[in-house]
């Protein structure tokens, strides 16, 4: 039974036979590795899907968007109505979010100003002139929360120049106004009165 009989060579029927058992063979793998790598298959996922998903990442928009000029007020205070010549005076810039909504301001130190003039718009004195260096000030500010800024005047007038020293304002009506950036105050009055 295992002698091939035909009309070609034994060598031919023997080739034939290697061929098929061979062919079988090769099915029967292919045929077990697929069922192996589906019953793998289908676990894998199943462990990936049970993975705690990983911490949320923050994003830009996250971020507080900066504070528009229309968002925000800005005042000028002065400690009292009424100084001395020679009295030190306490001034101050009040930024507030005025907004519904929390928001990043930059008021460093070269965007902020007060400045003294007369009545009449005479320039007195500036907490900028002759002032160069800039700070890195961005506070976040939730709605209707403020930031102020202290400035003692010793009543010395200045020029934005600086070449000129014109000496200590005298005697009468004085107004103040605080400005960020783009955005000014309304004026402030304030007095100085001759030292007794």
């Amino acid at each position: 039974m295992l002698d091939p009989t035909g009309p070609l060579p034994p060598a031919v029927y023997w080739r034939r036979r290697a061929v098929a058992i061979g062919a079988a063979v090769l099915a029967a793998v292919l045929i077990g590795w697929g069922a192996i790598a589906l019953i793998g298959g289908t676990s894998e996922p199943q462990a990936a899907q049970a993975k705690p998903p990983g911490p949320p990442v923050a994003v830009a928009a996250d971020a507080p968007p900066p504070c528009t000029d229309e968002s925000m007020r800005v005042v000028a205070e002065v400690a009292r109505p009424e100084f001395k010549v020679g009295e030190r005076i306490g001034m101050s810039i009040v930024v507030t979010n005025a907004g519904d909504r929390a928001c990043v301001r930059d008021i460093n130190r070269m965007l902020r100003e007060l400045t003294v003039s007369t009545p009449g718009g005479k320039h007195v004195w500036s907490s900028n002139d002759c002032y160069s260096e800039s700070t890195n000030e961005q506070p976040l500010l939730q709605p209707g929360q403020s930031v102020r800024n202290d400035v003692q005047w010793s009543g010395q007038m200045s020029t934005a120049d600086c070449r000129d020293e014109p000496g200590r304002a005298p005697a009468g009506d004085y107004q103040v106004v605080a400005r960020v950036a783009a955005l000014n105050s309304s004026p402030t009055p304030f007095r100085l009165t001759a030292a007794s």
